[in-house]
C-alpha cells in the first residue's frame, strides 16, 4: 500500500483533476469569503498546539478511512465510461433506475457505463480508424487483443491497479499468462482458471461440452442416462424417440438437434478421443485426427437414420434455444445450448427437465478427456490507451471482481446471502423469479457484466441445494467417468491478425462449414468418408499444414511458459 501521505496527495489531485475531466460533479464549490474570515479573526483565539494535534489526528484518521475503504469509493462523482463489447448478440443497456445491480453499481463507483456492441468487423473498423472507446472487450485468444497490445493502442494496467485499486482482485497466473512481449500486462480475462484462484477460492475447471437429454423422455422410452455412456448407447436412445414417435404439446421431438455452424463436429470428435496434440507432443489439427473421421461417420448415420435433421446446419443459437425451451429437442451437445433454455422449459413444464448426460465414449477411449472450456479465459478486457478516465476505469474493475459484485451478477442483487459455511444462500422469492423467468430477472436483478468475473468465487461459493439442478451442478464438474484438462496451450495459438497464417485460417475454416454438409449428408458411409478425404486436401491446398507448423511454435512456447513436456493428459 502506498503511504498515508502519498494517497492523500492523490486524492486532492483525483477531486482537483474531476474539475476539468468528463466525470465529476456539477456542483459549484462554496467558500466563505475572505472579508467573512476577518471580521471573526478579532474574536477567534489563535490555534494552540493542542489543537494542531488534534487536527492532526483527524486528518489521519480521515486517511487511514481512505485507505481501507475500497477504491472505487474514494470517488463516487458522476462518470460516463464508454464501453465496447465485440459481439453484436449482447443487448443490455446500462440502466440505473430499473435494474438493482446497474443501480448499485452506479451508487458504489458513481460510475456510469455507455454499451457498444458490434461484430468484429467492427472492431477492426474501430482499431483501423483510431476511434476506440474507453474500454474494449473481445475473445481472449482474438488476434485483435495481440494487435492492440502490440501497438501500444491500450493502456499498461499494472500502474492503473498499483496507484489506483491495489484491491483489484485478479489472480497472479493471469497477469503472468498475459504479460505482453513488451513486459506489461493489458489484458484483464473473463473465467480465467489457474492453480491461485481455483486453491483461493476452491474452484475446479469445467467444459461446456457435455450432452443433455429430456429426462422425462428418457424415461418414456424407457432407458437411463448411465446408458448414454457410449456411442451406441447414445444412438439407442436417439433411435427410440424416433421409432416411439415422440410427441410433445402435440409436436413431434426431434431427436437430436446440435450447431455445426459452432463447433459441435469438434465437440463430439473431442468427446471421441480427438486432441490436438500428438504422440511426440507437437501441436495437430482435429480433422485429420481419426477421432474426427468417426465423428463424421457417426453424424452421417445419425442423418441418415433420421435421428439429425437439416434444422442443425440452419439455425442460430437463438432458434436452438428456442428450440430446446418449447420442449422440441430430447437431446444436444454444448451446455451453452441449454444452460438458459432448460430454465424457460422447466418454467413451463416441472416435469420438463433437460438433464445433463456427461459424454460418450467412442472406438479409440474408455473414458473421455475433454479440455477446458477456455482456462486462458473467454473474453479479454483492455483500457483505450486515450481513456480519459482510466483511474475510474481501473476502480471500476476493483467493483465488478469484487467478491460482492461477482455474486449480486450472478444471484441478484438481494438475491443471496453467504452463510457460516461460505455457501451461498438463495433468497426464496428472487430465486423462484431467476428459475421461473430468467428474463424478469435479468432486466431487474441480475447485471450481466462479467466481463472481468472470476468465476472461481462462484464456483467456491455455489449454493449446496440447487433444488432440481443439484445433481447436475456437481457432476458437471466432478463426473468420475471424464478428466477436464487445462486447454490454455492449445486455446492461444492464434495467428497473428494480417499474417498469411491467419489468412489461411480464416479461409480453412469458411470451408470446413461449407464441407461440413456434403460429408454428414452423404447417401453411404463410404460416400461420407469420400467426401471428407476430399475435404482434407481442400484444407492441404488451402495451407493447413502451413497453419500447423506456425501453431506449433506458439503452443510450444505456451507449453515452456508453464514448463510443461506434454500438455494433453493421455500423452503423460
Amino acid at each position: 500500500m502506498k503511504r498515508k501521505k502519498w494517497i492523500s496527495l492523490l486524492l486532492v489531485m483525483a477531486v482537483s483533476l474531476s474539475l476539468f475531466s468528463g466525470c465529476g460533479n456539477s456542483k459549484e464549490e462554496q467558500a466563505k469569503p475572505a472579508a467573512a474570515a476577518s471580521e471573526n479573526s478579532d474574536s477567534e483565539e489563535p490555534e494552540t498546539p493542542d489543537s494542531e494535534a488534534a487536527a492532526e489526528a483527524d486528518t489521519a484518521d480521515t486517511e487511514a478511512a481512505a485507505e481501507d475503504a475500497p477504491s472505487w469509493k474514494q470517488d463516487t462523482s458522476d462518470c460516463t465510461v464508454t464501453w465496447f463489447m465485440a459481439y453484436d448478440w449482447y443487448g443490455k443497456k446500462f440502466d440505473e433506475v430499473n435494474n438493482l445491480f446497474d443501480k448499485k453499481l452506479y451508487e458504489e463507483t458513481g460510475v456510469k457505463i455507455d454499451i457498444q456492441t458490434g461484430d468484429t468487423d467492427k472492431l477492426n473498423m474501430l482499431i483501423q480508424t483510431g476511434k476506440l472507446p474507453d474500454i474494449i472487450t473481445m475473445d481472449a485468444n482474438s488476434t485483435q487483443r495481440k494487435l492492440l497490445e502490440d501497438n501500444g493502442m491500450v493502456q499498461p494496467l499494472e500502474p492503473l491497479m498499483e496507484q489506483y485499486a491495489p484491491d483489484l482482485q485478479v489472480p497472479q497466473s493471469m497477469i503472468d499468462w498475459y504479460t505482453a512481449k513488451d513486459g506489461h500486462w493489458y489484458s484483464i480475462a473473463s473465467y480465467y482458471y489457474g492453480d491461485d484462484n481455483i486453491a483461493d477460492h476452491e474452484g475446479y475447471y469445467e467444459t461446456h461440452n457435455q450432452n443433455y437429454v429430456r429426462e422425462d423422455i428418457l424415461s418414456q422410452i424407457g432407458m437411463e442416462i448411465d446408458s448414454l455412456q457410449t456411442k451406441e448407447g447414445f444412438l439407442n436412445a436417439l433411435r427410440a424417440v424416433k421409432e416411439q414417435n415422440i410427441q410433445y404439446n402435440g409436436q413431434t421431438v426431434v431427436p437430436y438437434m446440435v450447431l455445426f455452424s459452432d463447433i459441435a463436429d469438434i465437440q463430439v470428435a473431442q468427446q471421441l478421443g480427438a486432441h490436438e496434440e500428438d504422440a511426440e507432443g507437437n501441436f495437430q489439427s482435429l480433422y485429420t485426427t481419426p477421432e474426427y473421421r468417426e465423428a463424421m461417420l457417426l453424424f452421417n448415420q445419425m442423418y441418415r437414420e433420421g435421428l439429425l435433421t437439416d434444422d442443425s446446419f440452419t439455425v442460430d443459437k437463438g432458434q436452438l434455444e428456442q428450440e430446446v425451451a418449447a420442449g422440441r429437442v430430447f437431446a444436444s451437445t454444448a451446455k451453452t445450448n441449454v444452460s438458459n433454455a432448460k430454465l424457460s422449459l422447466y418454467a413451463s413444464d416441472n416435469n420438463a427437465i433437460m438433464r445433463y448426460a456427461g459424454q460418450f465414449t467412442g472406438d479409440n477411449n474408455d473414458k473421455a478427456i475433454i479440455p477446458a472450456q477456455n482456462n486462458m479465459g473467454w473474453t479479454a478486457t483492455l483500457v483505450n490507451k486515450d481513456a480519459k478516465n482510466p483511474d475510474r476505469i481501473i476502480r471500476l474493475f476493483a467493483y465488478l471482481n469484487s467478491t460482492e459484485a461477482t455474486l449480486d451478477n450472478v444471484w441478484g442483487v438481494g438475491g443471496w446471502t453467504l452463510g457460516d459455511d461460505g455457501k451461498v444462500a438463495r433468497n426464496p422469492e428472487i430465486a423462484a423469479v431467476r428459475d421461473e423467468n430468467p428474463t424478469e430477472f435479468t432486466a431487474k436483478y441480475a447485471g450481466s457484466m462479467d466481463w472481468t468475473s472470476d468465476y472461481t468465487i462462484i464456483q467456491g461459493t455455489y449454493p449446496l441445494d440447487e433444488g432440481v439442478w443439484s445433481d447436475d451442478t456437481y457432476l458437471m464438474t466432478h463426473d468420475d467417468r471424464m478428466i477436464i484438462y487445462d486447454d490454455k496451450c492449445f486455446a492461444d495459438v492464434a495467428p497473428e491478425a494480417g499474417s498469411d497464417e491467419a489468412a489461411i485460417q480464416a479461409r480453412i475454416k469458411e470451408y470446413r462449414l461449407q464441407a461440413l454438409g456434403s460429408i454428414i449428408t452423404a447417401p453411404t458411409a463410404e460416400q461420407c468418408e469420400a467426401e471428407l478425404d476430399a475435404a482434407l486436401a481442400e484444407m492441404e491446398n488451402l495451407g493447413l499444414s502451413k497453419l500447423i507448423s506456425y501453431q506449433n511454435e506458439l503452443f510450444q512456447a505456451n507449453k515452456a511458459k508453464l514448463g510443461l513436456k506434454f500438455a494433453y493428459p493421455g500423452n503423460k
